[in-house]
C-alpha cells in the first residue's frame, strides 16, 4: 500500500521551470488570439478599397508573429519537460490533421500547386490559410487556459462591429468609410468587415456565444451584459442585407429551442431571447421612421420583419408565451414530456419546409410542377430556380455541380487544390462562366460545402466536413455539465447554415476555428 502511494506521489511531481514555460506558452496564445480576434474585425485602410486583401495581410502579418513567438515558446516548454505524454485525441483532432495532409495532396495532384500556397487574389484561401486555421485549432484546443479572456475581447469586438453596422444602415458614418463612395455600394458594404455578406458571415459566427451566455448565465451582470450584446446582434441581422443570414438565425434558434423545450426555466430563457429578437424588429421599425434612409434596398425577410404590422400582434403573442414558460418555471412543472413532443414537432415542420422547397425547386426546373402551385409559388421569388437565384448562386451550383462530375475518379477523390476553384473552372468552363459572370471572375461555389467538394476532393470534404459534426458531437456529449457548450453547438450550426450559401474567407473562417477549439478546450478540461 505505502510503495502505491509512494509511486502516486511521484506521478504527481511537476517540474516547476516546466509549468512557468507553459504558463508562457498559455499566455502567448491568448495574446495571439485577442490581438486576431480586435484588430482582424476593426482594421480597415482606404476604407472599403481592396478590403479582402487587407484584413488578409494583417491576419498574415498577426498570425506570422504569433506563430514565430508560439513556436519558441512551444520548444522551451518540450525542452523543459521531463515526461512527453502525447495529448488524448479526439475525433475533431484527427478530422483536422486528415484535412491538412489532404489539401497539400490535393494541391499537388490538382496542376496549380504555386497558385494554391496563398490563394487566389482578393480570397487567399490556399495552403497558408488551412495550416493557420488548423495551428488556431490546435492552439485554442490544448493551450486555451486563458480562452476566456479570448472570446470576452470577441464579443467586445463583435459588439463595436454590430453598433457601426446599424448605425450605417441609418447612414450615421461614425468611422468615416462612406466618404466618397457611391449611394449603391452604401446599400453594399458596411461596418469593418466591407461586403454585405462577409459581414454576415463574421456576425452569424461570433453572435450564438453572446446568446448563449444570456440563456445559461446565472450573475445577472453576465445576462445583463450578454443580453445587450445580442440584442444588438439581432438589430444588425435584420438590417444587414444578406438572406442567408436568416438561414442562420433559423440554425442557431433552433439549436437552442431544441436544448430548452425539456425544461420550464430553460424555455423561459429562451422565449427572452425570442423577446430580444422581436424587440430588435420593433425597435428598427421607429428607428426607420424617425430616420429614414430613402436608398437602403433591405431583402424580403428584413421587409416583413420590419415594416408588417404583424410583428406588433407577434410581439404580444411572445410576451404571453414568455409569461406563461415564466409560471410554468415558479411552479417547477415538469416540462420534459410535452417538451420532447414539442421539439420533433418542430424539428418535423423545419425538416418538411426544406424539403418541401428543394421539390418545388426541382419540379419548376424540370418544368413538371402543376400550374395551380406555380401561381402560387410565382410569388415568391426563393421558390423559381433559375440561373439568377440566389443573387446567381442558381447558376453558380449548377456550374460547379457539373465540374465536380465531370472530373477524372483522381480529382473527385481529392480535389483540385485549396483555393483552386477558379484556375481548375476557367480552364475548362470560361464560356459559361462568361456567360454568368461577365468580366468578373467566379473564385467558389458561393457554397462552401459544396466548394470544398471541388477543392479537396471527397476525401478532403468528408474530413473537412467532419471537423464541424465531430465538434458539434462532443460538445452535445458534455452539455449538461457545461451548458455554455451549447454555445458553442449554435456558433458551428450558424456557421454551416450561413455557409451553405457562402464561403470561406479571412472575416470568418479563423474565429470559427477559434471558438471550435476553445469549446474543445472546455471539453478536454473536463476529461471527455
Amino acid at each position: 500500500m505505502s510503495r502505491k502511494l509512494v509511486k502516486s506521489t511521484k506521478k504527481q511531481k511537476v517540474n516547476p521551470v516546466e509549468e512557468v514555460a507553459k504558463s508562457v506558452v498559455e499566455y502567448v496564445v491568448a495574446v495571439f488570439g485577442i490581438a486576431l480576434c480586435v484588430i482582424v474585425p476593426l482594421y480597415l485602410k482606404n476604407g472599403y478599397y481592396s478590403v479582402g486583401t487587407v484584413k488578409y495581410e494583417v491576419y498574415k502579418n498577426i498570425f506570422v508573429v504569433g506563430l514565430i513567438v508560439l513556436a519558441i515558446m512551444n520548444i522551451v516548454w518540450l525542452m523543459m519537460k521531463e515526461n512527453y505524454t502525447r495529448p488524448r485525441m479526439n475525433a475533431t483532432d484527427w478530422c483536422v490533421i486528415v484535412f491538412l495532409i489532404e489539401s497539400v495532396i490535393a494541391a499537388i495532384v490538382g496542376g496549380n500547386f504555386k497558385e494554391c500556397i496563398q490563394g487566389y487574389n482578393g480570397w487567399y484561401m490556399g495552403l497558408i490559410s488551412m495550416f493557420s486555421f488548423g495551428i488556431l485549432y490546435y492552439s485554442f484546443s490544448c493551450l486555451g487556459r486563458h480562452n476566456k479572456c479570448v472570446l470576452v475581447s470577441l464579443g467586445c469586438t463583435s459588439m463595436i462591429v454590430y453598433v457601426i453596422g446599424v448605425l450605417h444602415r441609418f447612414l450615421i458614418d461614425v468611422i468615416g468609410s462612406y466618404e466618397g463612395i457611391a449611394d449603391a455600394y452604401k446599400n453594399q458594404f458596411l461596418s469593418t468587415l466591407g461586403q454585405a455578406t462577409w459581414y454576415s458571415s463574421f456576425v452569424c459566427t461570433v453572435l450564438p456565444l453572446g446568446i448563449a451566455l444570456f440563456w445559461c448565465g446565472k450573475k445577472t451582470w453576465h445576462r445583463v451584459l450578454a443580453g445587450i450584446f445580442s440584442f444588438a446582434g439581432f438589430c444588425t441581422v435584420i438590417t444587414q442585407n444578406s438572406d442567408s443570414a436568416y438561414v442562420a438565425l433559423l440554425g442557431f434558434m433552433l439549436v437552442f429551442f431544441w436544448f430548452s423545450a425539456c425544461s420550464a426555466h430553460r424555455m423561459e430563457r429562451f422565449m427572452e431571447i425570442v423577446l430580444l429578437l422581436i424587440g430588435a424588429t420593433r425597435l428598427m421599425n421607429i428607428a426607420f421612421r424617425i430616420h429614414p434612409n430613402p436608398i437602403l434596398k433591405l431583402d424580403t425577410f428584413s421587409n416583413i420583419l420590419i415594416y408588417k404590422p404583424m410583428m406588433w400582434g407577434i410581439l404580444v403573442v411572445a410576451i404571453i408565451m414568455w409569461a406563461i414558460c415564466l409560471l410554468c418555471a415558479k411552479k417547477n412543472l415538469d416540462f420534459s414530456v410535452i417538451g420532447k413532443v414539442i421539439r420533433v414537432i418542430a424539428l418535423g415542420i423545419v425538416l418538411l419546409g426544406i424539403a418541401l422547397v428543394v421539390v418545388i425547386l426541382v419540379m419548376r426546373f424540370k418544368r413538371i410542377l402543376p400550374h395551380e402551385v406555380a401561381v402560387v409559388t410565382d410569388y415568391i421569388p426563393y421558390l423559381i430556380w433559375t440561373d439568377d437565384w440566389g443573387n446567381g448562386r442558381g447558376g453558380t451550383w449548377s456550374v460547379s455541380w457539373q465540374m465536380f462530375r465531370d472530373m477524372d475518379v483522381v480529382h473527385k477523390l481529392l480535389g483540385v487544390g485549396p483555393d483552386g476553384y477558379a484556375p481548375y473552372a476557367y480552364s475548362f468552363y470560361q464560356e459559361r462562366l462568361g456567360q454568368l459572370w461577365g468580366e468578373r471572375t467566379l473564385t467558389n461555389a458561393h457554397n462552401e460545402w459544396l466548394n470544398a467538394l471541388i477543392n479537396y476532393g471527397i476525401v478532403g470534404a468528408l474530413a473537412y466536413i467532419g471537423i464541424f459534426i465531430t465538434a458539434i458531437r462532443q460538445f452535445v456529449k458534455n452539455w449538461s455539465e457545461t451548458p455554455m457548450l451549447i454555445g458553442f453547438v449554435a456558433c458551428v450550426v450558424s456557421y454551416m447554415c450561413h455557409n451553405f450559401f457562402c464561403y470561406q474567407q479571412v472575416c470568418c473562417t479563423p474565429f470559427m476555428f477559434i471558438i471550435i477549439g476553445a469549446g474543445v478546450y472546455m471539453t478536454r478540461k473536463k476529461g471527455a
